[in-house]
């Protein structure tokens, strides 16, 4: 709990975790309200992609500008536009103008702004609070992404089954305007001078960067994984899940994602205690084996209480995996480099979770998601299980800055 002694993280940590809440409304209410309106598992794989994909190309850009501008006004200003967007969402399905065409216009365009967000919320502990703490302050940020998972699918869970997608959308608006509140109190201890660099030069001479550095490859092709075989289930294609394995509504939607969000928090629970001492490579091995389990125990039965385990055991592993990955990485980076090398890392992330659910999405029309789910969870251990032979993840062990 240290890094909670300096108040800016604290409260930037607290805006964070309301926003996340947020984010979970309206995750749970757009496949929710698209899978009412289309009954497809396509059309809910298109969502994802559409919502993730444009921030492939935003994040890098974030990410040098992380390293050239205030961290805290890139994020303020993504926030507000998040905020606008969901309020198009909000009117048109008042209005009841809402399309799954215009749906999907407005995911891309709020895709296109996330990257403006996660690039700085994984960069701005750094200036936040004195390097000593930070690996206890990128578990906090973690922990307090898993909170808003778990509050926010809870909270979507009721409005959804009492009250539709409606309520959920306008939950997310009141949260992003309480996180952008909270944000304005916080004061960053570092302010970045003028660049010496061309645009383009700084973000070329980050690539060169990540190219170079044997352990950040190995953290993206760890979380392109995870996120294409793992994460696309966990998250975006939980609404297929539960259509078509449990034959469950809006409410079982909503308790499969509070399962996902609970297992996280005793994922956090234990990486802040005994699972903090355990060796990254070590426990990266094993998380990817215990997601893969969770995902096999989803497609067991078509009982929903065996879901529930599942979705629990994948919130554990997929809390653990992020923390690894993520301390490895931000221990290891030379802080001229952090924005830009973040945000490679989160199109990792963002490349594969769209991807993966699209493929998903088509497969499972196809061939029925049970199927596809069995599948994805084989190939999660065995890619897993080929990089870790003979100690490969042992990079992620290191702590001390590339030079």
């Amino acid at each position: 709990m240290a890094p909670l002694r300096h108040v800016s993280f604290a409260r930037f940590l607290l805006a964070n975790t309301v926003c996340t809440v947020g984010q979970f409304l309206q995750g749970l209410a757009v496949p929710f309200l698209i899978n009412q309106m289309t009954d497809s598992n396509t059309w809910v794989g298109a969502a994802a992609f559409a919502s993730l994909i444009p921030a492939v190309v935003s994040t890098p850009i974030s990410g040098t500008l992380a390293d050239r501008v205030d961290r805290k006004r890139i994020l303020v200003a993504a926030y507000v536009l998040q905020g606008f967007i969901t309020g198009g969402l909000l009117a048109l399905h008042l209005a009841d103008l809402l399309t799954p065409w215009r749906i999907l216009g407005l995911l891309l365009a709020s895709g296109a702004v996330a990257g403006f967000q996660w690039a700085p919320i994984q960069s701005l502990s750094a200036v936040l609070v004195p390097r000593e703490v930070l690996p206890q302050a990128i578990r906090l940020l973690s922990i307090s992404f898993t909170v808003g998972r778990s509050v926010g699918p809870a909270a979507a869970a009721l409005m959804l089954a009492f009250a539709g997608p409606g309520l959920a959308f306008g939950g997310t608006v009141g949260c992003y305007l309480i996180g952008l509140l909270l944000l304005t109190t916080v004061h960053s201890h570092w302010e970045p001078g003028e660049a010496s660099e061309p645009f383009f030069a700084q973000f070329r001479a980050g690539i060169a960067y990540v190219r170079a550095t044997p352990s950040i490859r190995l953290a993206l092709r760890l979380s392109f994984t995870m996120a294409f075989l793992g994460a696309a289930f966990a998250y975006t294609l939980t609404a297929g899940v539960a259509d078509d394995l449990f034959r469950a509504g809006g409410g079982g939607l909503g308790a499969l994602a509070l399962m996902l969000g609970l297992g996280s928090v005793l994922g956090g629970v234990f990486i802040s205690g005994p699972g903090g001492r355990i060796r990254r490579s070590r426990l990266e091995a094993a998380v990817a084996l215990v997601f893969a389990f969770g995902m096999l125990i989803v497609t067991a039965t078509p009982w929903l209480a065996v879901g529930f385990v599942g979705y629990f055991v994948m919130g554990m592993a997929h809390m653990l995996h992020g923390v690894t990955v993520n301390t490895a990485l931000q221990l290891q980076l030379d802080e001229e480099y952090r924005g830009r090398v973040m945000s490679v890392w989160l199109v990792a992330l963002l490349g594969g979770l769209p991807l993966g659910s699209f493929a998903g999405g088509v497969l499972g029309d196809l061939l029925g998601m049970r199927w596809v789910m069995l599948g994805y969870a084989v190939l999660l251990a065995g890619v897993v299980g080929s990089m870790a032979r003979g100690d490969g993840l042992a990079l992620l062990d290191d702590e001390s800055p590339y030079d």
